[in-house]
């Protein structure tokens, strides 16, 4: 099977696509992207020093580049948490688990593949394709 040159859908890379994380939806747009590397500079993350101030700086610039939405995110009392950058930083201060999972799928190509593409199967590697 040849390679396929437009095998992603490339808006995605910058408006994201829905992904499924401990029982909520989130649209997570590609690592890398512009938005995120603008907002990592702006952020300061770079050249800050202390962990705590990086980590801001970082949830920061993910909840501006990467993590556009979210759906079926609830505070302790079950009632819903509007997205907004202050309260995706505030979430994924308080669960790094969910900032590393959202890192991790914007770092996952496949969520960006177009849909006609998507359910291609993967063709095996055989030692004549080296």
């Amino acid at each position: 099977m040849p390679f396929n040159a437009q095998r992603n859908d490339t808006s995605k890379f910058t408006q994201g696509t829905w992904v499924s994380i401990f029982g909520a939806e989130f649209k997570i747009a590609r690592a890398g992207n512009p938005e995120y590397e603008e907002a990592l500079e702006e952020s300061g993350y770079r050249k800050m020093e202390k962990p705590v101030d990086k980590q801001r700086a970082l949830y920061s610039a993910v909840a501006t580049g990467i993590l556009k939405d979210w759906k079926d995110v609830q505070d302790a009392n079950g009632q819903d948490i509007k997205y907004t950058v202050d309260n995706a930083i505030d979430v994924l201060i308080d669960n790094p688990d969910l900032a590393n999972r959202v890192l991790g799928e914007a770092n996952d190509l496949t969520n960006y593949r177009r849909e006609d593409i998507a359910g291609q199967a993967k063709k095996r590697r055989t030692t004549s394709d080296s």
